[in-house]
């Protein structure tokens, strides 16, 4: 792995030289955007309306308009200077319980693995935050602004995970339709829990994306001519009968090929229990 950002870890008076890894990546599949006449990419530059040209990335720098067109300019050399202790050291506010963070305040996850003569410090911290259950909360300045961060446990590892300012969490109370007068019986109530419990079942680690499966079958039938059949959509309006008939399903798996990956196209159809 390459570092993204390299500093200490500040632990009361204890510093901790640390190097900062993507934890994650995407496994997506990818469009290039065409211009439909003739169908070649389309190619997007950066422009100069006063000198009227392309500009290269070299050439660009930052700029705050503090009054219209008037504009003020920092050089990287110039951010590097910010006086901001937390832009070499990400600086741990406090620590908490892990259940005491709503799971809606997480965004990126990255390793983070010590710097030389950093080994038994990160060791120490570690050691100790995995015996009180503990995580810390820190900040961190990191891609041009400073981030609240979670900083826990994974493995023989710690990891930080960016988390939104608790301002940046928009209010529950405005999405449309909670404060409805929508009534549930008492079945319903015990027959979604049963359903709860029966497909109930540990966090694993083969999961994979039904909509890259899908989106790599369009792709080959479109390679090869040929049309798919769009799955049916269910409509079942009652919620008792939705319910009885869920419980009532029985799931097959996947077809999967030996690397565990799902079936090349074309794939065959799932049966359906009568």
């Amino acid at each position: 792995m390459r570092a993204m950002w390299k500093g200490t870890i500040s632990f009361g008076l204890v510093n901790i030289p640390v190097s900062l890894f993507k934890a994650t990546e995407e496994h997506k599949t990818s469009f290039r955007s065409l211009h439909d006449q003739c169908q070649q990419p389309i190619q997007y530059k950066k422009w100069c309306p006063v000198c009227n040209r392309e500009v290269q990335h070299q050439e660009i720098i930052r700029g705050y308009e503090f009054a219209p067109g008037n504009f003020i300019t920092f050089s990287d050399n110039e951010m590097d200077k910010l006086p901001l202790p937390t832009l070499r050291t990400i600086e741990i506010l406090h620590f908490t319980d892990k259940d005491n963070i709503d799971p809606i305040y997480y965004e990126n996850a990255y390793y983070l693995g010590p710097s030389e003569y950093g080994a038994r410090p990160y060791k120490l911290l570690h050691a100790a935050m995995n015996q009180t259950g503990k995580v810390a909360i820190a900040k961190i300045a990191f891609r041009t602004s400073e981030h609240l961060s979670v900083i826990r446990l994974h493995q023989n590892c710690l990891v930080m995970n960016m988390i939104y300012y608790p301002a940046e969490v928009r209010p529950v109370r405005g999405v449309p339709g909670l404060e409805g007068a929508a009534q549930i019986s008492e079945a319903e109530f015990q027959m979604a829990i049963q359903l709860i419990e029966q497909i109930s079942g540990d966090f694993r680690s083969d999961y994979h994306s039904d909509y890259e499966a899908a989106l790599q079958q369009l792709i080959q039938a479109k390679m090869h001519n040929v049309e798919i059949e769009q799955p049916a959509i269910p409509h079942v309006v009652d919620l008792m009968e939705a319910l009885t008939r869920s419980l009532r399903t029985v799931r097959e798996p996947v077809a999967m090929v030996p690397d565990g990956s799902p079936a090349p196209f074309p794939a065959p159809r799932p049966r359906r229990r009568r």
